[in-house]
């Protein structure tokens, strides 16, 4: 049986999204998760997330947040009002290399405190919400503050996946070759850094689609055997807060049912797949 990393993201964006994790990663149906410490809910939840992922092996990150949400850091330039950009403004800003550099390291440390502070130790490994953490400015802030801070002993997502995949797989191959791109500087990055990467990235679909028939083409290999593929999924309970806090509430609801069912193990033991945790010693 090979290994893949199954991570849900988003872990602290509403008790809805933290309890329907809980639940995944209480039946080993989730190998990782990444929080978002921005939220209130993250120091509630973090202690006792600490102790369940521990008694069954999931792997627990930081989901870097830069868009959309008020920030932990005061951030005059970036968050004006006291709210992030859009993501179309964040991606702009970076391409254009236009973001202050030092607000983005006052926010990226800032949601790395807030890790710690809550959690107990240190992240196991770090992506980014809407994927911002491979954006120019962002990754070099970032690689900079984790190589700083953990060494190599934090993993690193990444974003990128040989285009051939993409066409084979047929999944969204257009969101998923554009996210592809931006991140391939940010996978050589981390790879030179000598952290520990996903070698292939799966899960970026539209929010439409059934779920199971999607997940069963996330699992195959498509043309491909990497090392350490990563699966990245958004399940959750759907509450008042979640649907103030985000657009995807039915597709979150249906991630959940699906990864609940008796139909994944089926099609994780159909592909030949176990779950593996991500973190720095993980191959």
């Amino acid at each position: 049986m090979a290994t893949i990393v199954v991570c849900a993201d988003d872990y602290g964006m509403s008790h809805g999204v933290c309890d329907a994790i809980d639940a995944l990663i209480a039946e080993r149906r989730l190998s990782a998760t990444s929080a978002m410490t921005i939220f209130p809910e993250w120091r509630q939840r973090a202690a006792d997330l600490n102790a369940l992922a521990a008694a069954n092996r999931a792997s627990v990150g930081l989901h870097l947040t830069l868009t959309d949400h008020a920030p932990l850091a005061r951030l005059p330039r970036l968050a004006p009002g006291g709210v992030l950009p859009g993501l179309a403004t964040m991606l702009r800003r970076a391409e254009m290399r236009r973001l202050p550099v030092a607000e983005v390291e006052a926010e990226v440390n800032a949601q790395l405190d807030a890790f710690e502070d809550a959690f107990g130790a240190p992240p196991a490994f770090v992506d980014g919400h809407q994927h911002v953490h491979a954006f120019p400015v962002v990754r070099w802030v970032l690689m900079a503050a984790v190589t700083e801070r953990y060494g190599r002993a934090c993993a690193m997502r990444t974003i990128a996946e040989p285009l051939h995949r993409i066409v084979r797989r047929g999944v969204d191959p257009v969101k998923a070759a554009i996210l592809s791109v931006i991140g391939r500087r940010h996978a050589a990055m981390a790879r030179r850094a000598g952290l520990v990467c996903n070698d292939s990235f799966r899960g970026a679909y539209d929010f439409e689609a059934p779920f199971g028939p999607l997940f069963r083409r996330f699992l195959d290999d498509a043309g491909g055997s990497p090392a350490l593929p990563l699966i990245f999924c958004h399940p959750g309970h759907v509450d008042p807060t979640l649907r103030a806090r985000s657009s995807l509430a039915a597709a979150r609801h249906r991630e959940f049912a699906y990864l609940a069912s008796a139909e994944y193990p089926e099609d994780c033991a159909r592909a030949g797949r176990i779950l593996a945790p991500f973190h720095s010693s993980v191959v």
